[in-house]
């Protein structure tokens, strides 16, 4: 079987209130996220959008009485919703990690998890990698259980028509995303971001992240 590199899985469109996210995002694209449930470690509540068999927009917001982790408390202080940051999806969590240190990175492997409104729980492998200076240009990774994956049984009406990352040091992110063996457009910006082109029932769409590096 021929390995896959790492490819876009699904993008965080965040805010500090998730309802206010949801009706954002409706009001621009004429398509309504599913709740999806909880991160109880996280202290955050997610609803999902189809993009296509393999991607989805999460939308993701504080827990309004789940006890706030870090990431929480980050997305509190947002000044309203946004772009925020990506996964890519692999195969195999335990070669992102081995290829990142390999590289001279940080790797932390998590077992992560996510309780459904019906109260089953979605659980999944997440690699996170740090120490190359790129914050949120670099994805984090998402390796689902074999059969498993949440665009499944999304709401559809989204389409992803292009993702790319755009960075002032274009050059030297390529070098960190082909030792992890991303596989994503990377251009030359003025500034750092993320952007992702959708079609939707109310036309296209660009959603760009603010600086994250």
């Amino acid at each position: 079987m021929t390995r896959r590199r790492a490819a876009l899985d699904h993008l965080l469109f965040a805010g500090p209130d998730l309802d206010a996210a949801i009706a954002a995002l409706e009001a621009r694209t004429g398509v309504r996220p599913a709740p999806a449930g909880s991160h109880q470690d996280l202290g955050t509540e997610t609803a999902i959008a189809r993009l296509n068999d393999h991607s989805f927009l999460a939308v993701i917001g504080p827990h309004p009485t789940l006890s706030h982790g870090a990431f929480a408390a980050r997305l509190e202080h947002l000044k309203g919703p946004q772009l925020l940051m990506w996964a890519a999806h692999t195969e195999n969590a335990d070669g992102v990690v081995a290829r990142a240190t390999e590289a001279g990175y940080h790797a932390v492997l998590t077992e992560s998890s996510r309780t459904r409104p019906d109260g089953t729980i979605l659980r999944w492998r997440a690699v996170f990698v740090n120490g190359h200076g790129a914050g949120a240009l670099v994805p984090f990774f998402v390796e689902w259980p074999p059969g498993e994956h949440p665009s499944r049984d999304a709401p559809s009406g989204l389409s992803l028509v292009g993702f790319r990352v755009e960075s002032r040091g274009a050059e030297a992110l390529k070098v960190v995303l082909e030792a992890l063996d991303v596989s994503v457009t990377v251009r030359h910006g003025e500034e750092d971001r993320l952007v992702a082109e959708l079609g939707t029932p109310k036309g296209p769409l660009t959603l760009a992240s603010l600086t994250t590096t």
